[in-house]
């Protein structure tokens, strides 16, 4: 079986794997999700449940198992439920997902930004808001400005400015 990382390599139709632990979580969440779905949406589920049950989720069936997952994680259910170690599996699950990869490389781009204002005297920090839903972080230090975007759908560089310290 691929691991997290092996998976997280693969290219965005990539069958995601589950081991047994996750695999009871899904199909924990699936079987309280599948109730409440009109017939026209059951179906897509119903074959993400039978996948889950064989521990192999196909790239044609992994938006179900990402939609699954962002509701699970964004809502904090699986926190309650399923308590920190239930919320990180299904995290680990969600990061193999294309959203997952995604937001991993997303996180890389930031903290690849954030160390270009390392080890430098900050001068200010502070948050702002563009829009409802749109904030962003701006730390200034001794020689750059480094602005992030947050958005319910991630967080982005949006700028670096080097100064002029001349």
């Amino acid at each position: 079986m691929p691991t997290a990382t092996d998976t997280l390599a693969q290219g965005p139709d990539a069958t995601v794997e589950l081991d047994d632990a996750e695999q009871e979580l899904v199909a924990a969440e699936l079987a309280a999700l599948l109730p409440a779905l009109s017939e026209e949406r059951r179906a897509g589920y119903e074959a993400l449940a039978d996948a889950v049950d064989e521990g192999s989720v196909p790239p044609e069936l992994v938006v179900h198992l990402q939609s699954l997952l962002e509701l699970a994680l964004q809502t904090a259910r699986a926190r309650k439920l399923y308590r920190a170690e239930g919320e990180k599996i299904l995290t680990g699950v969600f990061r193999r997902t294309p959203a997952g990869r995604a937001l991993t490389r997303q996180l890389g781009d930031i903290n690849s930004a954030l160390r270009a204002v390392a080890d430098h005297e900050l001068r200010s920090a502070r948050v702002g808001m563009r829009t409802l839903g749109h904030f962003t972080v701006t730390l200034r230090t001794d020689e750059a400005t480094l602005t992030l975007a947050v958005r319910p759908d991630g967080m982005n560089v949006e700028s670096v400015e080097v100064l002029d310290t001349a």
